[in-house]
């Protein structure tokens, strides 16, 4: 199974930056990760993932194994709405971390905090979850947001983090997805990730409301 003519292939797909397929020691695809931009639905550009892997390589591949982020490329029109990341507090006490996150805009600041059982993949979503309380503080609600995944993916050899995120009300469920690169600091890519998931449904809820 050659991987690197899979990804070109899917590299070559309407919408599609860029793609990571990820295999097992068999050699069995495990997920694959695709970054687009917001010109095709990721239920679009998965159906297309599909149908070339099946046609060109006889690869039947589970939708659930595709996870697509996408990122506006052109995004510039409210860019002054978006709220800023302010600071990140980390405190532990014994085994249980507690994560604040600090959100700004126009000079006034909006807190969330999350608090768990201190492991790596868990304190990382608690910074995502404290990124989501810290919003709806902004907003006046609460627990309409919800983490739902998140993982650090390599792609274009940059490591890049990608949340899944819930909006949840008493008439709808929506997904989201964001993503962010990893520079110096991956605290900060998951808060921005996760706020570049949810930034339009925050903008539209602030207009609403």
């Amino acid at each position: 199974m050659n991987i690197k003519e899979m990804e070109q292939l899917i590299n070559q797909i309407s919408s599609v930056i860029s793609c990571k397929i990820v295999i097992d020691d068999q050699n069995n695809i495990q997920e694959i990760h695709v970054l687009s931009n917001v010109k095709r639905g990721p239920k679009q550009i998965s159906r297309d993932i599909q149908s070339i892997l099946i046609s060109k390589f006889g690869l039947n591949i589970d939708y659930k194994k595709i996870s697509v982020a996408q990122i506006d490329e052109n995004m510039s029109e409210d860019i002054d709405f978006r709220l800023k990341l302010s600071s990140i507090q980390y405190s532990l006490s014994e085994s249980k971390a507690i994560i604040k996150v600090t959100l700004e805009k126009e000079g006034k600041h909006y807190e969330g905090q999350a608090s768990g059982i201190q492991t790596k993949h868990n304190s990382e979503k608690m910074i995502a979850t404290a990124t989501l309380k810290a919003v709806e503080n902004f907003l006046g609600i609460e627990d309409m947001f919800i983490i739902e995944d998140l993982k650090t993916v390599n792609i274009a050899h940059r490591d890049v983090v990608v949340t899944a995120i819930i909006y949840i009300n008493e008439y709808e469920e929506q997904f989201f997805t964001g993503c962010a690169s990893v520079n110096r600091d991956k605290k900060e890519a998951i808060v921005k990730s996760t706020l570049d998931g949810i930034n339009r449904k925050i903008m539209k809820y602030y207009n609403e409301n």
